[in-house]
């Protein structure tokens, strides 16, 4: 009896630290964000916040994951690692339309985000910071572009606010890292406190815990979700 006990408790503490490891339904995810979108197609068609991103973008884009995926996937991590083809697709799209200059990425594994957003960089003209536990992703990605990796080391949270403090005039920063609810919390504050005013939070796995809804709650903020092939990303404007 006592065992169980200790092991019921065990498990409530962890969800209180981590989240709910089975997440949030799209259900709770309507509810609690102002657009609930079927794909990225449909966010252009509507055109959301003036950003006039544009199909053709998109579909570039997708042809751009597509590539990445077949030169970069399974290189360091399985491809669940992977960001899918809608979130691609998105920053792409958005990048190009809105060259922002400094993009900040916490989550590099096999470097799928990381190249796409470099692909649209290349024409940009912007730079982007990559974030990794991982020395190994140092080398995702070998362009001619503006990229920079840093290695926050533990305690996690400690560093990675010491190094992004260093990093001026952020208009886009990206969170595809560790989707336990704490740090996602903890993530997309330290991300309002950098964004400048109008730049974009955007989430990939926003349906792992319910930070990402309670946070565009708090904030008040323009807030989208956009269903991928399994999973749902997010947007938040500040």
């Amino acid at each position: 009896m006592l065992l169980d006990y200790l092991s019921a408790m065990s498990i409530r503490l962890d969800l209180f630290r981590h989240g709910n490891f089975h997440g949030v339904s799209s259900n709770w995810l309507s509810k609690n964000l102002q657009n609930l979108h079927e794909s990225p197609l449909l966010l252009a068609e509507k055109n959301h916040n003036n950003w006039d991103i544009s199909i053709e973008h998109i579909q570039k884009g997708e042809k751009i994951y597509r590539e990445a995926i077949g030169n970069f996937s399974g290189s360091l991590y399985g491809n669940s690692y992977d960001c899918e083809s809608g979130l691609a697709s998105f920053l792409y799209a958005y990048i190009l339309k809105m060259k922002p200059k400094v993009i900040v990425e916490t989550g590099v594994a096999n470097g799928i985000t990381t190249n796409v957003i470099m692909s649209a960089l290349e024409e940009t003209g912007g730079e982007l910071h990559s974030f990794d536990i991982d020395k190994r992703c140092e080398n995702a990605y070998t362009g001619n572009g503006k990229w920079h990796f840093h290695k926050i080391n533990k305690p996690y949270p400690k560093s990675l606010m010491q190094i992004s403090s260093a990093i001026n005039d952020i208009e886009l920063w990206i969170h595809d890292s560790n989707h336990g609810y704490l740090w996602q919390i903890f993530e997309y504050k330290l991300a309002f406190e950098r964004l400048n005013t109008g730049g974009l939070l955007v989430s990939d796995d926003i349906d792992s815990s319910p930070a990402f809804g309670k946070f565009a709650i708090e904030n008040r903020s323009t807030s989208i979700g956009i269903f991928d092939k399994r999973k749902f990303f997010g947007i938040i404007q500040k």
